[in-house]
């Protein structure tokens, strides 16, 4: 007891001379230059934008090709398929009338991992303009919902529910420009900022699948407008380009931690409200950036005197 309470006492002895030094005087970094970062996080996607793979496309704004659920589901070759899969699967005897879509569920994308590469021009201390380029893989998941009747024994059953995956991938690359200003603080290696910016963003469409018991279908037109798969014939696939330029705008915050004049980490939570070219659902929604910046000054790249 008595060796655990000198312990106790020194160990706060010894402390307090560290817990009553003041931060040393920071000395303000005046000169201009040029830093290299390179930034790595999740990326979280608007769901509104990610509805765009539900396959429910808008009538009045859409392409041939744009994910409709029932470009599969209107092909009675892959209809019977279907249903063929499910039986199988299910061992389910099954009336066709009663082999209904019931829909599709919102759709959501996960978190994705994004990375980038910038140069950022240091006007001093405090102000700084950067331009970056990013990218990002996206995948939305939602459910479709078919409802089925069986006979004989599986009468009594009534209708039974099965839950397949409806899947989307898409590739966002970003090129932006922003302006941040660094904030003093008490510390001399801590410098919290703000930043502002626009970029262009460019959404290119990877897939977009129905997936029933492991076997995708495709919800996009491969084939061309007016066309269709049909068993024993081998079109020519178009694979047409899905997405497109748009445009957003950036507002973020962080903390630069800086080890000294040449390296620094910079934690960074960004809000990117952003125009997709995803048909009637790439309107303006906001999507969130989680990152982290690994900063090298150009003092660095200096020759040793």
């Amino acid at each position: 007891m008595g060796k655990k309470l000198l312990y106790l006492v020194l160990s706060v002895f010894l402390s307090v001379p560290v817990f009553s030094q003041k931060p040393k005087q920071h000395e303000k970094d005046t000169n201009k230059g040029v830093e290299l970062f390179f930034n790595a996080g999740m990326y979280l996607g608007n769901k509104h934008n990610a509805n765009f793979y539900r396959g429910y496309p808008d009538p009045q704004n859409s392409g041939y090709a744009d994910p409709n659920i029932w470009y599969v589901l209107g092909n009675r070759y892959w209809k019977q398929d279907i249903w063929d899969i499910i039986y199988e699967r299910n061992h389910y005897d099954i009336i066709d009338t009663f082999f209904n879509f019931e829909g599709v569920s919102e759709m959501r994308y996960n978190l994705a991992f994004s990375f980038g590469i910038g140069l950022r021009y240091r006007f001093s201390e405090s102000f700084s303009l950067s331009f970056l380029f990013s990218q990002t893989t996206l995948t939305a998941d939602g459910l479709a919902t078919f409802g089925m009747q069986g006979t004989g024994v599986n009468l009594d059953q009534g209708i039974k529910y099965f839950d397949y995956k409806v899947m989307g991938r898409e590739r966002r690359i970003f090129f932006e420009m922003n302006a941040s200003y660094f904030f003093e603080t008490i510390y001399p290696y801590v410098f919290p900022f703000l930043e502002l910016g626009v970029h262009i963003n460019n959404a290119k469409v990877l897939k977009s699948e129905l997936i029933v018991e492991d076997i995708p279908f495709s919800m996009i037109n491969m084939y061309g407008e007016g066309t269709s798969y049909v068993p024993g014939i081998d079109p020519m696939v178009i694979n047409p380009y899905l997405g497109g330029i748009g445009f957003g705008f950036v507002g973020g915050l962080g903390i630069k931690l800086s080890f000294n004049k040449w390296i620094s980490l910079e934690p960074v939570v960004q809000v990117s409200v952003e125009k997709l070219n995803l048909s009637s659902y790439g309107t303006m929604r906001p999507n969130f950036n989680f990152m982290v910046r690994l900063v090298a000054g150009d003092r660095l790249f200096e020759k040793k005197q």
